[in-house]
């Protein structure tokens, strides 16, 4: 054999040698995304005060968190959610000249929420927990639209009642990582715990219609916190 074609061979033998060991270095500094993008359903479970008046409710929510930290570790949280918390829905002619044609009368309360603040995220491996901290407001709004019975979309809509309050969140969360690549994927499981304070809000029952067709709103004031449970995908950018 050639000296040429030993060395040749010695050096596929050596790189074939340290090729599982590159492979596991490779895969050991997987390094996290440095954007975040979350979507999530949402169900939320009033607590204290708030829970005497308003039962569970539900929605979406949606959040992104830009990296401060090369490791990922630090980041500022953007986190805003939409949340229906009572619904009333009746059938009606449209009006008394028009006794054939029904509409659908629909009133919805709601929670609008946009928050802004630190998020810390462990690790980089497939399960990275997390934990964050958001201060901003919340919206509580209650609306009635009118739809056709065998129609989508309402043609009318008017807001009934609304307020503004603060919101104080703290939450926790576990990401499972699904797929790999430029944007990964994973499994974002979280809760967090959200302080508004009082507010003056709607809840199911809390608009009556009188005899000459105006409206009594009885509206309760009292501490509207809430702990809300979230699962969702979150896509790295």
């Amino acid at each position: 054999m050639s000296r040429s074609r030993l060395i040749m061979g010695l050096a596929l033998a050596i790189g074939f040698a340290g090729l599982p060991g590159t492979i596991a270095a490779q895969h050991l500094r997987v390094l996290p995304p440095r954007h975040m993008l979350g979507i999530n359903g949402t169900v939320v479970r009033p607590v204290g005060e708030f829970q005497q008046f308003v039962d569970w409710g539900g929605g979406l929510g949606m959040y992104g968190v830009v990296n401060l930290s090369p490791d990922g570790l630090v980041g500022l949280r953007f986190d805003g959610s939409f949340v229906i918390y009572g619904h009333e829905r009746y059938a009606t002619p449209l009006s008394p000249w028009v006794p054939r044609v029904w509409v659908d009368v629909n009133t919805d309360n709601m929670i609008l929420s946009f928050g802004l603040g630190p998020q810390l995220t462990f690790g980089n491996g497939p399960i990275r927990p997390y934990v964050f901290g958001t201060a901003g407001l919340a919206y509580f709004t209650t609306v009635s639209s009118v739809k056709g019975a065998d129609n989508l979309d309402a043609f009318a809509q008017s807001t009934n009642f609304d307020d503004v309050t603060a919101a104080l969140t703290g939450g926790a969360g576990m990401l499972f990582r699904l797929t790999r690549g430029r944007h990964p994927v994973s499994l974002d499981l979280s809760v967090q715990s959200t302080h508004h304070g009082e507010a003056d809000y709607l809840r199911r029952g809390s608009i009556v219609e009188n005899p000459d067709g105006s409206l009594t709103l009885y509206p309760i004031r009292s501490e509207t916190n809430i702990v809300t449970f979230r699962a969702g995908i979150a896509i790295g950018l």
